[in-house]
Formats: C-alpha cells, sequence, structure tokens
C-alpha cells in the first residue's frame, strides 16, 4: 500500500526520532537516516529512507522528482545513521544510468517487493514486477550510492 504524499511531512519527523532513539531496532533493520548538505543553502537536511547493503556499498532509491538527491549529484560527503551507528560516508545520486538503475531497483524491489507502488510499478500474482511499469520507473528512479570515507 502507498502512503499518500502529504504523510510523510507527519512520518518522517516521527521516523527521525525512532531512528535516533534507542527504540531503532523497530524500525532499522530496513530504514537508515542519510544528512547531507544543500549545495545551495549549505543547511543540513536528514531524511530516512529504506536501504540495502551489498559488500562496502548502502544504497537507497528516490525519484527523480523528490529534490533532495541533486544535492548528490556531483558526489559529497553524508552521514548514515543505520542500526543506530553513525558513519561518513561518500555518496553519490545516479540519475542518468539505466541500466545501474534497473539492476538495483529489481535488486531492492525482489527484497521490499511492497516499495514497488512508490515507484508506480504494479506486481504481478506471483510478486513479480510488471516489465512494462519497471522499464517505465527506471526512468523516473534515482539510485543513490554511498561507501564508507
Amino acid at each position: 500500500m502507498k502512503l499518500p504524499e502529504p504523510m510523510f511531512a507527519v512520518i518522517n519527523p516521527i521516523m527521525r526520532t525512532l531512528l535516533r532513539s534507542p527504540l531503532h531496532p523497530i524500525v532499522s533493520r530496513s530504514l537508515m537516516l542519510i544528512t547531507f548538505t544543500g549545495t545551495k543553502s549549505g543547511r543540513q537536511f536528514t531524511t530516512p529512507v529504506r536501504y540495502l547493503v551489498t559488500d562496502d556499498t548502502v544504497r537507497c532509491f528516490t525519484a527523480t522528482e523528490n529534490k533532495w538527491w541533486r544535492n548528490l549529484k556531483s558526489s559529497a560527503e553524508v552521514d548514515l545513521l543505520i542500526h543506530g551507528t553513525k558513519g561518513r560516508y561518500n555518496a553519490q545520486a545516479v540519475h542518468d544510468d539505466p541500466v545501474k538503475i534497473r539492476q538495483w531497483l529489481e535488486f531492492y524491489l525482489d527484497k521490499f517487493p511492497q516499495d514497488a507502488a512508490y515507484h508506480d510499478i504494479r506486481l504481478n500474482k506471483d510478486k513479480t514486477l510488471v516489465p512494462e511499469d519497471l522499464e517505465r520507473a527506471v526512468k523516473h528512479a534515482v539510485v543513490v550510492e554511498a561507501t564508507p570515507v
């Protein structure tokens, strides 16, 4: 089920608080906080995102319509709070490599099929992705890749 966009104005502050608290294990297996500096404003922003880790790389996903990832287009140092532990990472937003985006989006949605709705991808009865929806979603998806500093 996809939550209505206005709900995130309520949910995100709750998730930020929860992920920073001793109760973080309730959600920190799949949610983390990413803190980055705005390239124009110089202000710090923190947003909760679902993530996955493969080898030494942490990946999260967003849509091109969301603006926060643009601060990471040229690569930037960010703080990630994962499982209650803060670390410094180099992050890069991948928005213009459809092959790579598709590969990681499929991998991600295999782990978190409930997030397919946020990418406007329908699931078949066997929980596989509807191919034409995936093709369309790749054009609007951004994968943020972060490696430890």
